[in-house]
């Protein structure tokens, strides 16, 4: 078993790369030199071989599952170079790789937030870090599809989550709605007692109404493609499309 405690130094090497429109975003402020761009307590994770690594307080933990390796140690100031975050000395025999690109769970799925490679012992293992919820926050989301038939630009569909409190709420095409939602590591959950104004509106905003809160309550999970689309899907089928409200 291979265990190393308390490490004097440790080189952690942190590389940020802006991402689609929905997943990128500036380092925040104050996050200049000596600051990474992530809020700690921080974790990545990955599978085959199970890891996990933990940010918190200063200090660095990664393990592998079976407890061949864990590493604990300080973490020191990052020194930026070339848009990179850089921690440390080459003698922790540890470097860990942090992209701002999404990164799927190769069990579940489900997308996180950044690709993570940590490289010890000669060998380098792949896994997926931060919080999948970062991915839904912060946008107002505009439903572009209900089952693969466009939204009228005339017809107001949205989505927002407020992560903190567990909340769901935006425009179905007529009324406003509002509900709570539940992310796990098997999924996305939008069907938990979902209510909403009642106003009477035209035919087709009222059937479109209709048919996205239908689709919303069955959706299981989601993904975020490429272009910056949330993608809502119902088995293993996308559902509903959206983007954030400022794209057209």
């Amino acid at each position: 078993m291979r265990s190393v405690k308390s490490l004097p130094v440790l080189a952690v090497g942190l590389f940020l790369c802006l991402g689609s429109a929905s997943q990128a975003a500036e380092a925040p402020p104050g996050a200049a030199d000596g600051a990474a761009p992530i809020s700690l307590p921080w974790t990545a994770q990955g599978n085959e071989p199970n890891w996990i690594l933990t940010l918190d307080a200063g200090r660095l933990i990664y393990r592998t599952a079976d407890g061949a390796i864990t590493i604990e140690a300080p973490l020191p100031k990052a020194d930026r170079r070339d848009g990179a975050w850089i921690y440390g000395a080459p003698q922790a025999d540890l470097t860990i790789s942090v992209e701002r690109k999404i990164c799927r769970d190769t069990m579940t799925g489900m997308p996180s937030p950044f690709s993570v490679a940590v490289q010890s012992g000669g060998k380098t293992v792949t896994g997926c870090g931060g919080n999948p919820s970062d991915l839904l926050g912060g946008s107002e989301w505009r439903i572009i599809s209900v089952n693969d038939r466009p939204v009228p630009e005339d017809v107001k569909v949205t989505l927002e989550f407020d992560t903190g409190a567990g909340q769901a709420f935006g425009s179905s095409g007529c009324n406003r709605y509002f509900g709570a939602f539940k992310l796990s590591g098997e999924g996305l959950n939008l069907g938990q007692g979902m209510a909403g104004s009642m106003m009477a509106c035209e035919a087709i905003p009222t059937a479109i109404e209709r048919s996205f809160l239908s689709a919303l309550a069955k959706v299981q999970r989601f993904d975020i493609a490429s272009d910056g689309t949330l993608l809502l899907i119902t088995d293993d089928r996308v559902t509903l499309r959206s983007r954030p409200r400022s794209e057209k």
